[in-house]
């Protein structure tokens, strides 16, 4: 299982200091040997952070850094231009070496839906029709640059077994923040992904929250067994860069101590159960 660092990219100190911070974050968590690290998008929003545009910040994280991933979890996709969204993502894939992974959902900011002009009950319909058509541009012949191999590093945040259901029948990767009654909906989604399964379960650890705690609840979460990433973030968003910082030494302590417990079902139980093949 792969272990991924999200932030909401807030702070106890202005923007700026949150997008310096940010790149510094990055850094540490490539030191402490995290897969990916992950950003949020949020618009005109301060108390849930200060990132209105992933894209921008994480060219600047990839400048910082050289083997870990990049990812945004999540661009609202309900409110792009899936055009927009292909090109900004090909350069960034460009710059880092293709080390960005594409997260979408479909936004949960009414007020966000709002600022766009956009009809909030009508975000998750919106979202299909946007990743349907993000889809077909990084697949096509007319994006500039080409981005070979993003469409296969491409994942939806959903909660829904609607959600999951149009992830699995796409070949797109599941996010999942949902913290209880997730699992039937993973093992649904192993066994109907029209491409290789690839699901990141994301998890709050609190601010100085200790291992022990963390990797007993990690060991109880029954949707970890049906997880592929472990993307975890610190609460409250608004936390200093040491608090993040003392968040990446617990999660390498708990996963450690957690995910032995979880790693056969991981490696077999869901391929064996839901009738995964190679």
């Amino acid at each position: 299982m792969e272990l991924g660092y999200l932030t909401h990219v807030g702070g106890l100190g202005s923007p700026r200091d949150a997008y310096r911070d940010t790149v510094e974050l990055a850094v540490a968590a490539e030191a402490a040997g995290f897969a990916s690290f992950w950003v949020a998008q949020h618009h005109a929003s301060e108390a849930q952070g200060y990132l209105p545009s992933p894209f921008v910040l994480l060219a600047a994280v990839a400048q910082a850094t050289s083997r870990i991933r990049l990812g945004t979890g999540v661009i609202a996709a309900a409110l792009e231009d899936p055009r927009r969204v292909a090109e900004d993502a090909a350069v960034l894939d460009a710059l880092s070496g293709e080390r960005l992974e594409l997260g979408v959902g479909a936004g949960s900011d009414p007020a966000a839906s709002a600022l766009f002009g956009r009809d909030h009950e009508r975000r998750h319909a919106d979202c299909a029709a946007a990743v349907d058509e993000l889809r077909e541009i990084l697949g096509g012949a007319t994006l500039v640059p080409d981005a070979p191999g993003l469409l296969d590093r491409m994942w939806w945040a959903t909660g829904s077994r609607r959600g999951v259901d149009a992830a699995a029948a796409r070949g797109i990767g599941v996010i999942s923040g949902r913290p209880q009654g997730a699992a039937p909906d993973l093992e649904r989604y192993w066994a109907r992904a029209a491409a290789e399964p690839r699901v990141a379960v994301s998890r709050l650890i609190r601010a100085g929250e200790p291992a022990a705690e963390v990797a007993a609840r990690l060991r109880a979460d029954a949707a970890l067994p049906w997880a592929s990433a472990l993307l975890l973030q610190t609460q409250p968003t608004r936390t200093d860069l040491a608090g993040h910082l003392r968040t990446l030494a617990v999660a390498a302590d708990a996963v450690s101590a957690a995910v032995s417990a979880v790693r056969e079902p991981v490696a077999a139980g869901p391929r064996r159960t839901a009738g995964w093949t190679a």
